[in-house]
């Protein structure tokens, strides 16, 4: 039977005036769901939901929702009143009935043949193979029109568990994803695994790591993957601060390439590999911590890589039989030395103060210093900064030892300026007007370490021209295709407007 609901399902709750506001808003085809679940427990009282569903149905399919604080929702009345309330939604048009499957709800609802979805969520893990199974086995007992089970990602593998849960039987259908920044992921691959639906936000999100209707539908393109779409992505810890897929899925769309980009929030860059192949994946981003364990992940390496002792990119190739190679490459070099190519600044001979040690650090280390320049690693632990150093063939001194007017380029390799409230690894006093300030981190734009830099009437180079000039040599590595930076740029631009204002 064919189901009522297809595609991003929007869900919608809040106050009064939070959905008048969600449910007026003017929408482009982009942030325009293909269905609205009505989350009756996050409304005020049943009866603005049951008004929500009257206001949604004449546009959208409608799911109905009341969910039970033990399944994160807020619904604390019985469970007569909420059998009524699901009833009158029926009675008013709503498409499907979302409840617990093992909830006294739920069997009524499918002792009266009603549309139901049997539904569980576990905010805690992701069970083991067996164990999904057998709890869909005890769900689809109760004679569904679909099954749906959300889990919570605590690490690539759950993600990857609950998608092949998902595409291992279409009788009744299935729905499933893991919640959580880990969980990402297997929400935009859902259904390329054979969802017929996964939810967004159509205003604030309402479950752990639920991403916008605009994202889901335009920036991953989720209804429109399918089981050989290749996944690429950044691979790091942090990583949703990653405007990556914001400059590569554009790209890739552009040019008609069957590929998504997506982020994986890792706790060890080891924990991707069992999803490598099952995901297709053929390469990735690789990002603070971990671009020295790239490079010894990997089963071979670029000049560029080896040279710096650490990678920030993964390339993925299967041979004919199956076997899979993972080569390395450093496309930092040009990251660094593109922009300042582009602004005339010769680096033969260029002194250059790195703050910080990380594999960032290194890459920017061996490219300037492969091209000429004169390089100088400033770290808050001299201990760990020392051997660094003595590989790259540098010198090196604590990070209180800088001083104004010594190098020409000061470069931060550190994460500081990446949070809320990081201060400048480096006082102002640092700076003049002969210094070039050069910062690796690219979002928010105005660090308090390019703020110091302008204050002092220094020249600056913002994160976002190395983001994008080591994006398109990875962009061609990963596709075989050439992508150009003014449309990198423009992408990176309105990313970032849409992050302040969304």
């Amino acid at each position: 039977m064919e189901l009522p609901v297809k595609g991003t399902v929007g869900v919608l709750g809040g106050s009064a005036l939070d959905v008048e506001k969600i449910l007026g808003a003017p929408r482009s085809g982009a942030a325009t769901p293909d269905a609205v679940e009505v989350r009756a427990d996050l409304f005020e009282t049943p009866a603005e939901a049951l008004r929500a569903l009257d206001r949604v149905r004449g546009s959208f399919p409608a799911i109905f929702t009341v969910r039970l604080p033990g399944h994160g929702g807020k619904y604390e009345g019985s469970e007569t009143a909420r059998l009524s309330l699901y009833r009158k939604a029926l009675g008013r048009g709503a498409a499907l009935v979302d409840a617990e499957w093992d909830s006294e709800c739920a069997f009524t609802l499918a002792r009266e043949g009603a549309p139901l979805i049997a539904s569980h969520h576990d905010f805690q893990a992701t069970p083991d193979a067996g164990e999904l199974e057998r709890l869909s086995a005890s769900m689809v007992a109760l004679g569904p029109r679909l099954l749906k089970l959300v889990t919570t990602a605590r690490s690539a593998a759950d993600g990857l568990r609950i998608l092949e849960w998902t595409g291992a039987s279409s009788d009744p259908p299935r729905v499933g994803f893991a919640m959580g920044e880990m969980g990402l992921p297997s929400r935009v691959l859902s259904m390329s695994r054979g969802a017929p639906f996964t939810y967004a936000a159509l205003g604030a999100a309402v479950a752990p790591g639920q991403p916008s209707v605009r994202d889901l539908k335009t920036l991953y393109r989720a209804g429109k993957l399918g089981r050989k779409t290749v996944v690429l992505g950044v691979a790091g810890n942090p990583v949703s601060h990653s405007l990556s897929p914001h400059i590569h899925n554009p790209a890739l769309e552009a040019r008609g390439i069957d590929a998504v980009y997506l982020p994986f929030l890792l706790d060890r860059l080891e924990d991707v590999v069992p999803c490598l192949d099952p995901l297709r994946m053929g390469g990735l981003s690789v990002t603070i911590p971990f671009k020295e364990d790239a490079l010894r992940l990997a089963d071979a390496a670029d000049p560029q890589a080896r040279s710096a002792g650490a990678a920030n990119t993964l390339v993925i190739e299967r041979a004919a039989g199956g076997r899979r190679t993972t080569t390395a490459y450093n496309t930092d070099f040009e990251g660094v030395l593109g922009p300042l190519r582009r602004r005339g600044v010769a680096i033969e001979g260029l002194t250059v103060a790195i703050l910080g040690n990380g594999g960032a650090a290194r890459g920017a280390a061996r490219a300037l210093a492969g091209a000429g320049a004169s390089v100088k690693l400033y770290a808050r632990s001299l201990e760990r900064a020392r051997p660094v150093a003595a590989r790259l063939q540098v010198s090196c001194a604590p990070l209180d030892a800088l001083e104004a007017g010594s190098h020409r380029l000061i470069i931060n390799a550190t994460p500081l300026g990446l949070h809320a409230g990081d201060p400048s690894p480096v006082p102002a006093t640092v700076f003049d007007a002969r210094t070039i300030a050069f910062d690796m981190v690219y979002d928010p734009p105005d660090t308090p370490f390019l703020e110091g830099a302008k204050a002092a009437g220094a020249a600056t180079i913002p994160g976002r021209e190395m983001l994008i000039a080591q994006a398109l040599v990875q962009f061609r590595l990963f596709t075989g295709a050439e992508a150009t930076a003014e449309e990198m740029e423009a992408s990176f631009v309105e990313a970032q407007r849409a992050r302040r204002d969304p």
